[in-house]
């Protein structure tokens, strides 16, 4: 980096699922940075420079924005490479990014799940939320009622998880609890000896929620304390930890269970998403895990699946036929297909320097208010 250093303040929050996964990569890195607790005027401050409501969102001294924690990563990676997250691999990196989307976002439902539809999580966390509505002139029950009924309508009733897909929603987080812990096994980080993009996706909710939400952490140091040491590892990182080591140069075998999953639930429940959107659907409705599920259209994850099959195109034949060879043909085909014609644009390129934005969406770039992310 040259000139005059930046400074950066993240608006996020500690029970956020996606500040953790910001903030492991920035101690990653190096790079310092402040945590200021989001409320109600300080998202409508970020809104105003980069038309999102949504959390983290990370203000630089020189005026400019960050904002989505994909993007921030790929745009740090760009500015300030070492130490390298981003295998230099073609196809490693790319299996890392899908690993990492796939974790953001499928992730999200069970980690909501465990957070608000279990009391004993749903007290503890509304509480903390409430919090950050200190500015409002309203007593402490009425801040936690608002967040209970909020988060568990919207991102857990809304979202698809009731009697008939429980069990299916609680199967993501325990298959995936025991595919990680096969892993770790055997190395410190999912691709190898240093953290990848593939880590901190998976950190996003490993950490916040299923870490320190008491239901799924309970499950999680019974059933895999490999996982819960990787977590803590993670928190505990530092450049001077792997800068060292070498960066992952392969796909392994051991990947392949979560790989599985990404071509035959994630990657064909992105395309169903897409198709819904494309067809100005407002619902969007597929089979997975044994059950039927429906909720909302997600503008976001089609950009998600967009920004993967640009990705892919990117490739080269050899690098190409390695990705198809760990993947199974009908989620490398959905990855293979043609971009869509039409693909959302909020985020644009970091860093973001314009102000007063025209639309102003929530976490999954919907023109309404936004979520705790």
């Amino acid at each position: 980096m040259s000139g005059e250093a930046v400074s950066y303040l993240v608006h996020g929050a500690d029970e956020s699922y996606y500040t953790g996964k910001l903030e492991a990569y920035l101690r990653a890195k190096g790079i310092a940075y402040d945590v200021r607790p989001f409320g109600p005027a300080s998202m409508r401050h970020c809104a105003r420079h980069t038309g999102v409501v949504q959390i983290p969102q990370v203000e630089c001294s020189d005026g400019t924005w960050l904002v989505d924690t994909t993007l921030i990563i790929d745009y740090f990676e760009r500015r300030q490479p070492e130490p390298r997250i981003s295998p230099a691999d073609p196809a490693t990196r790319f299996v890392s990014l899908l690993l990492e989307d796939y974790a953001d976002e499928w992730l999200w439902r069970p980690a909501m799940h465990y957070r608000w539809s279990y009391p004993e999580t749903a007290r503890l966390m509304s509480g903390w939320l409430g919090q950050h509505l200190a500015e409002l002139p309203l007593p402490m029950f009425a801040h936690k009622l608002y967040w209970r009924v909020r988060q568990r309508g919207t991102f857990v009733r809304r979202d698809g998880v009731d009697g008939r897909t429980w069990n299916a929603t609680e199967a993501t987080y325990l298959s995936t609890l025991d595919a990680l812990e096969s892993i770790f096994r055997r190395r410190p980080f999912v691709m190898g000896e240093r953290p990848c993009e593939a880590d901190f996706g998976f950190f996003a909710s490993m950490f916040r929620h299923f870490g320190c939400d008491p239901t799924p952490a309970r499950i999680m140091r019974k059933r895999a304390p490999g996982v819960y040491e990787w977590v803590a590892r993670m928190w505990n990182i530092a450049p001077s930890r792997f800068a060292e080591r070498p960066l992952p140069a392969s796909i392994e075998t051991d990947l392949a269970p979560l790989l599985g999953a990404v071509s035959q639930v994630y990657l064909r429940y992105l395309e169903v998403n897409e198709t819904a959107y494309l067809a100005e659907r407002q619902q969007a409705s597929y089979f997975a895990l044994g059950v039927e599920w429906k909720e909302p259209v997600k503008p976001y994850r089609v950009w998600c699946l967009d920004r993967l099959r640009s990705e892919l195109a990117a490739l080269d034949a050899e690098a190409r036929s390695r990705v198809a060879a760990v993947l199974e043909p009908t989620g490398f085909a959905i990855l293979a297909k043609p971009r869509a014609a039409r693909v959302p644009e909020v985020v644009r390129e970091l860093p973001i320097t314009e102000r007063g934005r025209r639309a102003v969406v929530d976490s999954w770039w919907r023109p309404r208010a936004g979520a705790v992310r």
